[in-house]
């Protein structure tokens, strides 16, 4: 066959010219073939049928999205309501800061730390330092009256100080420090286990640890007005020891019954009163019991000497 190109002659089967490499396949010309109105209806009817089969299907697709979500959203605010609003904190607590701070301002003071104080550990040191603070101040009270001993000068009918170093071996320090301990931390203790117990019985139910901390929180303006500046007070006047006395207990109270509330909330103001009520009995109670039974055994024994001297 000749190139349709050049017009070189090229032998068959051959696909490319030998001279101009043309191709030398023929190539048939697309026929288009008429369509009919009836073949144009059927293509839009499948071409139809898929956008609208793509835009009906979303709509099943996003409402059960909805209704998850919203079933959603009421479980979210449900646990969020329910959980404590003071996490445990397990830093350690600035103990002193926290006690002088306490003093001026002791409802905020508490409400900074009260996340350490529902920890077991800073619930418990706190409560030990009050009860040795106590029992420290004690045992410096008895040292002191036995070295410094007022004495009466019948000469001149006054009362006069000496001083005797002796007077510190006569001391049971046994007593003063392990019994004193044991008492102070029992009253701590005490105030909370009640509190705790109360609060139970009342479906007010409060951490155990964050009422010991409250409980030990309390004492300490009684602690430093009652028996540090109170005897202080009493070398110029007896009535400024009264009233320091007076003024540390009014305050413990105080501050003992603002933390209390606010962690043990009624919904009325009277069923809180009568809650105070109870405990305060309770306390008051078992303390006046303790304390006379410790007198009473103080004063027998001390009857007890006194007879065996004549012996």
């Amino acid at each position: 066959m000749n190139c349709p190109n050049c017009g070189t002659f090229n032998n068959e089967g051959f696909k490319f010219c030998i001279k101009c490499g043309n191709s030398l396949e023929t190539t048939t010309p697309n026929v288009v073939e008429p369509i009919t109105t009836e073949e144009v209806l059927n293509e839009q009817s499948v071409e139809v049928a898929p956008t609208q089969s793509v835009e009906a299907t979303p709509a099943p697709v996003q409402q059960p999205m909805n209704t998850y979500q919203q079933s959603v959203q009421p479980q979210q605010s449900f646990n969020t309501s329910t959980v404590s609003a003071v996490p445990t904190d397990n830093s350690p607590l600035n103990y002193l800061k926290y006690v002088l701070g306490l003093l001026l301002k002791p409802f905020e003071t508490y409400k900074s730390e009260e996340g350490k104080l529902s920890n077991v550990k800073n619930s418990l040191i706190l409560s030990g330092i009050v009860a040795g603070a106590m029992m420290l101040i004690n045992l410096l009270t008895a040292m002191i009256s036995s070295v410094f001993v007022k004495t009466m000068d019948y000469s001149t009918f006054k009362y006069k100080t000496e001083f005797n170093i002796e007077g510190l071996k006569n001391l049971d320090y046994l007593e003063l420090i392990g019994k004193n301990l044991l008492i102070y931390i029992c009253i701590i203790a005490a105030i909370a286990v009640v509190y705790y117990l109360a609060s139970l019985v009342a479906k007010k139910s409060i951490n155990f640890m964050k009422t010991l901390s409250i409980s030990a929180s309390s004492i300490i303006p009684y602690v430093i007005m009652g028996m540090v500046v109170s005897p202080i007070l009493g070398k110029i006047w007896a009535l400024l020891s009264i009233v320091a006395t007076i003024v540390g207990a009014v305050y413990s109270i105080i501050i003992f019954v603002l933390l209390i509330s606010d962690n043990i909330k009624f919904d009325k103001k009277d069923l809180s009163a009568y809650f105070h009520l109870a405990c305060m009995t309770i306390l008051g109670t078992a303390g006046y019991y303790a304390y006379m039974k410790l007198f009473t055994s103080g004063i027998t024994n001390q009857i007890s000497d006194y007879l065996d001297m004549f012996k």
